[in-house]
């Protein structure tokens, strides 16, 4: 059985050029991991690559 997954979402990164598993597996960590509400834009898609870049 096949996890339910937004296709606008998967659109989305997909036009980003951005691997839809790990745009979420990184969101969901950062929110795990504490990650503030008041900086939530931080976690906003078109953020994914500068904070991938940044990790590397």
């Amino acid at each position: 059985m096949k996890a339910p997954c937004n296709p606008s979402l998967v659109a989305t990164c997909k036009m980003s050029e951005v691997n839809p598993v790990d745009d979420i597996a990184a969101t969901l960590r950062a929110i795990l991991d504490g990650h503030p509400q008041s900086r939530i834009e931080d976690l906003m898609l078109w953020r994914f690559n500068q904070l991938s870049s940044l990790a590397a």
